[in-house]
């Protein structure tokens, strides 16, 4: 427990210089987040180009992994993968998972993935929503991407359209909707005037 102690602490250390270097580099950042088998990683690959470890299993994702990403207006954002959320995290594993759990709380934006073709998508909803809550995140706005279009279907996809109009509708798997994901990403980033938004086009 001692050791493990001391290896988050020199995680969450690194952690924290890396994005005092983003703040002072004037970086918006972006994470990724959602229920576990979202398709946060593969929707992660997509946007950046990259092999990122996609898998059905918990908790394949513990250090944050995070890649640029170019819009296109030119601006460049910093985009993390995090931790797939489940029912009742226990608080030992958020204390165990607060490397990644803080790209969310410092990030910018979070894009919240939800798997579209679920049966139970307010219960995963409303758990993702409780983990930010206890990791404080909750301040952080989101937007919501509705992943795996691809596997539902037509009446269910309009219903989903209807009741999420303000949601981004992909398939990371199949590769549709990047192209909508970035340019709402960063007309949502635009819109919100954070502390880098009228500092020079990064890159």
């Amino acid at each position: 427990i001692a050791v493990l102690k001391r290896e988050i602490a020199e995680v969450s250390r690194r952690r924290k210089h890396l994005r005092d270097r983003r703040t002072k580099n004037a970086q918006p950042t972006v994470a990724l987040v959602g229920y576990t088998n979202a398709g946060k990683s593969t929707l992660f690959n997509l946007l950046t180009s990259g092999n990122t470890v996609a898998s059905d299993a918990l908790f394949v994702t513990l250090d944050p992994i995070i890649r640029r990403v170019r819009l296109s207006d030119g601006r460049q954002l910093l985009l993390s993968d995090t931790v797939g959320f489940i029912d009742r995290l226990p608080h030992q594993l958020v204390a165990a998972f607060h490397a990644t759990l803080e790209e969310v709380a410092g990030a910018d934006l979070l894009l919240h993935v939800i798997d579209g073709s679920a049966s139970d998508i307010e219960r995963r909803e409303q758990a993702v929503i409780t983990v930010l809550k206890d990791v404080d995140a909750l301040q952080v706005p989101r937007l919501e991407v509705i992943n795996k279009i691809d596997l539902v279907d037509r009446d269910a996809l309009d219903r989903l359209r209807y009741m999420r109009p303000g949601a981004v509708f992909v398939s990371a798997a199949k590769g549709k909707g990047k192209a909508d994901l970035l340019e709402a990403g960063g007309a949502w980033l635009g819109q919100a005037r954070p502390r880098w938004a009228a500092s020079k086009v990064l890159g």
